[in-house]
C-alpha cells in the first residue's frame, strides 16, 4: 500500500504514455521531469467518491502555495481523453491543476495500483464513509448525474475501468519518488493536505 516504487518500476512507468486534454500523447515521465509533482490517480472519471475527493482538493489546496513550494499537481484518470475538458469544468478544477488520461491503465499497473476484487476486503470496505466521501451509492450516483448534466457531459462517455483503484504519488524531479500510496478501497484516497503535511509544506 505504501511502498515506494523502485527505480526500475519508475523507469518503466515513465516510458509509458498518457494523453493530455489536447489529445496529444506524452511520456508519463515528462509530467514530473522538471519539478516535484503530486500525481493523483483517480479510479475512473465517473467515480462519485473520486469526484468528491477532487472537489475537496479544489477547496483545500491553494495552487499558489504549491507554486511557491516549487510543486505542481496533476490528476490522471483512465477514461476517454475527450472527457477531460468537461471533467475539469464539472469539478471546477483550477487551470494550474492538469488532467491526463491513461486509457490503457498501463501506468496504473506499472506503479502497482490494484483493482476491486469481488468478495474481498477491498470490496467490503466500499461503503465506509471517509473525510471526503460521505454519500451512499444512490446519493453518489445522483450527484454524478447532476454534475454531468450541468456541463453537458454525455452520460454514455467512457469514464474508465470501474474496477480500478487509484492512488497518490509525489514524483520528481527526475526519476525519483518520495511518497506513494495505493488505494485499498473505493474510498481510500489520502487527502492532499495530509500529503503536504507529510512533505512539510
Amino acid at each position: 500500500e505504501w511502498a515506494l516504487p523502485s527505480s526500475a518500476q519508475l523507469e518503466r512507468a515513465g516510458a509509458l504514455s498518457v494523453v493530455a486534454q489536447s489529445g496529444v500523447r506524452i511520456p508519463f515521465s515528462s509530467i514530473f521531469a522538471a519539478q516535484r509533482t503530486i500525481v493523483i490517480f483517480i479510479r475512473h472519471f465517473w467515480c462519485p467518491n473520486c469526484q468528491d475527493y477532487i472537489s475537496q482538493l479544489n477547496r483545500s489546496v491553494d495552487p499558489d502555495l504549491l507554486a511557491i513550494s516549487g510543486m505542481r499537481l496533476v490528476i490522471i484518470g483512465n477514461g476517454a481523453p475527450s472527457m477531460i475538458a468537461k471533467y475539469k469544468q464539472m469539478l471546477n478544477i483550477p487551470n494550474p491543476f492538469e488532467v491526463f488520461s491513461d486509457p490503457s491503465s498501463k501506468v496504473y499497473d506499472a506503479l502497482r495500483m490494484g483493482v476491486v476484487e469481488k468478495g474481498t476486503k477491498r470490496e467490503r470496505k466500499r461503503g465506509e464513509p471517509t473525510e471526503y466521501a460521505k454519500r451512499g451509492a444512490v446519493g453518489g450516483f445522483a450527484a454524478v448525474v447532476f454534475r454531468a448534466l450541468k456541463v453537458g457531459l454525455p452520460l454514455w462517455e467512457k469514464g474508465g475501468d470501474t474496477n480500478r483503484l487509484g492512488g497518490e504519488f509525489v514524483l520528481g524531479p527526475g526519476n525519483t519518488c518520495m511518497y506513494a500510496h495505493r488505494m485499498q478501497s473505493t474510498r481510500g484516497h489520502v487527502p492532499v493536505l495530509n500529503i503536504l503535511e507529510t512533505l512539510g509544506v
